[in-house]
């Protein structure tokens, strides 16, 4: 069973809520930040959680409210489901943790752009920044009619899940 001494975990209250159970329970501490970490924490029922109330769509004010936690809790993983529009703020945490040989998952989704060409880029930004990396990208689901529907919020947790316990990149569904 893997066991982690600090999981932090930015965007992880709304379809990844099962991933942040299942770290809940694989952490000896979880940082989890999000806009209003108080009233997450207690529908999530995580009352031993470092809670962060933090948007990270305003990058200095994310970084300055998860800076002092992140240096008392350095993480040894962490979580990330940011669009492409959170790279200050996924420079800040990277700045933060440089060198510590942290482990970064990062779910990406498979619309927007080319997502080996974005999944490449991060990897090469976490890999020099002396971290180490594991992409969840996320597909959708034929239907028997030939129609795609998206993941369902079980479906993502669980590869979000798969992805931390095998260290392997990840493909939910198809892309």
């Amino acid at each position: 069973m893997m066991k982690f001494k600090t999981a932090l975990v930015v965007g992880g209250t709304g379809m990844l809520a099962k991933a942040t159970l299942y770290l809940a329970d694989h952490a000896s501490q979880l940082i989890l930040v999000s806009r209003d970490s108080h009233a997450t924490a207690k529908r999530l029922g995580l009352s031993g959680a470092n809670g962060v109330s933090a948007d990270w769509t305003t990058a200095p004010a994310f970084l300055a409210a998860t800076k002092p936690v992140i240096d008392r809790f350095p993480p040894d993983l962490i979580v990330l489901w940011m669009h492409q529009s959170g790279r200050d703020t996924r420079q800040g945490l990277l700045d933060m943790v440089r060198n510590s040989n942290c482990r970064i998952v990062d779910i990406h989704g498979s619309g927007g752009g080319n997502v080996q060409d974005r999944v490449a880029q991060r990897r090469l930004e976490v890999v020099q920044a002396g971290c180490r990396y594991t992409a969840v990208v996320l597909g959708s689901v034929p239907e028997h009619d030939g129609s795609l529907r998206w993941l369902t919020h079980d479906e993502i947790s669980r590869g979000v899940i798969q992805a931390i316990e095998t260290q392997n990149d990840c493909v939910v569904g198809s892309i």
